[in-house]
């Protein structure tokens, strides 16, 4: 049987055979006079019509209406439906059946959307898989494991796990984070904008200054960030009517440019590490490519970094299509999947690295008093907008909760309660550890999280 495999990262979006890795393209769109084109045609032309152009069409998938309707799709699910019918057309000919691995930040629902988008297509999906789990091949004894890839518009860390079941070692899809707003597109913003600033200031020639020329900058942009992966500075030319603009440009500038994005990835990375374990970091091709990025994450105390080849969840689909294939007419989403290459060796944490472990955090501290957390702790707000501990057993709504997880203590809020951890708002399940300090909007009140050691029972 001949099968097919699609990774829907929007940032590359992967296409593999038999033959191996096929093609990638982004996520984009754009209208033109013969339709909507995608993938790098959108992109070549996506700065001299910005106005006609979508890149969040995957990242917001549904079926609301576009607030700028581009030819005849007038939602995100239409052109996710026209990029996928057209990979479809171009690949799928000789094929029997499809495999589609999709990021974690995929619910319910977007899932049902897919695979009604995959049948409009005539698409004959056999099944579905976590496209970070797919990505992951093999096991490193003795640590956890972490899977992270940059989108256009955000990052996903996915928690892979450790099962073993009918005598077979597996991998599992466990805790799903998504990270910012900020991803590959607008960092792309941030580098164009830096390179074209140091045009200025050195040749007096702006690239930014019309659309043909910013265009140019765009098409460039990822064969300068490629060689800045490798070399400390580098000469960035331009053509321009009969002269060439030249600039040198040193690495460092193009990763600051960045750094503010990686230390708030480093930081969500760096809280989900349990106290005394290493993490192996398995890191998605697209996020490994950014300058910067591969090094930066790898300065984690006790981080292991595990770099994966290109459309890693696409390949890794195709090796297990046995265990992804669901049950005609009954697709679901697969988790786990076996693990296909022998355990690897990772180098061993040095003692200094262990003793910054991130600490457990076991009571809040609210004004001089110490309340365990043990395995869960609910909060209310009373009068004065002063915290107070809710019972287990009390009928009363919690404001919100601390509750221990595999992966580590978590928050969770009810609606329209809006909780800062270190003064920043704090995200959906945000991972918590020893040390943070956790506000409420309208409320003088601050908790803190410690660690109290050598418990008596």
């Amino acid at each position: 049987m001949t099968t097919l495999a699609i990774e829907l990262n929007d940032a590359s979006i992967a296409v593999a055979g038999s033959d191996g890795l096929l093609a990638t393209e982004p996520g984009c769109a754009i209208e033109t006079s013969d339709g909507i084109a995608f993938g790098g045609a959108a992109l070549r032309s996506s700065r001299l019509r910005p106005r006609d152009a979508n890149d969040r069409f995957w990242a917001d998938l549904g079926v609301n209406p576009l607030a700028r309707p581009l030819s005849k799709a007038r939602s995100a699910a239409d052109l996710a439906h026209a990029q996928l019918l057209q990979l479809w057309q171009r690949f799928g000919e000789a094929s029997e059946e499809v495999l589609l691995a999709v990021p974690g930040s995929f619910d319910r629902e977007k899932l049902g959307l897919l695979l009604g988008i995959a049948d409009a297509c005539a698409m004959p999906v056999a099944g579905l898989v976590d496209a970070a789990v797919a990505a992951c091949d093999r096991p490193y004894p003795g640590w956890d494991s972490i899977h992270v890839e940059a989108h256009l518009h955000g990052f996903g860390l996915t928690r892979i796990g450790h099962s073993q079941r009918s005598g077979v070692d597996e991998a599992i899809a466990e805790d799903f984070e998504s990270v910012g707003q900020t991803g590959v597109a607008q960092l792309y913003e941030r580098w164009a904008r830096r390179i074209a600033a140091v045009f200025v200031a050195q040749t007096r020639f702006d690239p930014l200054g019309d659309g043909k020329t910013e265009q140019r900058l765009f098409d460039a942009l990822p064969g300068w960030l490629e060689a800045f992966g490798s070399l400390p500075s580098a000469t960035v030319e331009f053509e321009l009517d009969h002269a060439t603009k030249s600039i040198r440009l040193a690495r460092e500038h193009i990763v600051a440019e960045a750094a503010d994005v990686y230390d708030r990835l480093a930081a969500h990375i760096d809280a989900a590490r349990r106290p005394g374990r290493g993490l192996a970091l398995r890191l998605g091709s697209v996020l490994a490519g950014l300058p910067g990025a591969k090094q930066r994450l790898g300065r984690i105390a006790g981080v292991r970094v595990v770099e994966l080849p290109a459309g890693a969840g696409a390949l890794g689909a195709l090796a297990c299509a046995d265990e992804v294939r669901s049950t005609r007419g009954q697709t679901t989403l697969v988790k786990s999947i076996r693990w296909r290459a022998p355990a690897g060796q990772l180098l061993a944490l040095r003692p200094d690295e262990l003793e910054h472990s991130a600490a457990e955090a076991t009571h809040l501290l609210i004004r001089d008093t110490a309340y365990p957390i043990g395995d869960g702790l609910s909060l209310r707000f009373a009068d004065a907008r002063r915290l107070q501990i809710i019972a287990a057993s009390a009928d009363e709504r919690a404001d919100f909760t601390l509750r221990p997880s595999e992966s580590g203590l978590r928050l969770e809020c009810a609606d329209g309660v809006n909780v800062l951890v270190n003064e920043a708002a704090a995200e959906p399940r945000a991972r918590l550890r020893s040390g943070d300090r956790l506000t409420v909007a309208g409320s003088p009140q601050e908790a803190r999280l410690i660690a109290v050691r050598n418990q008596r029972a």
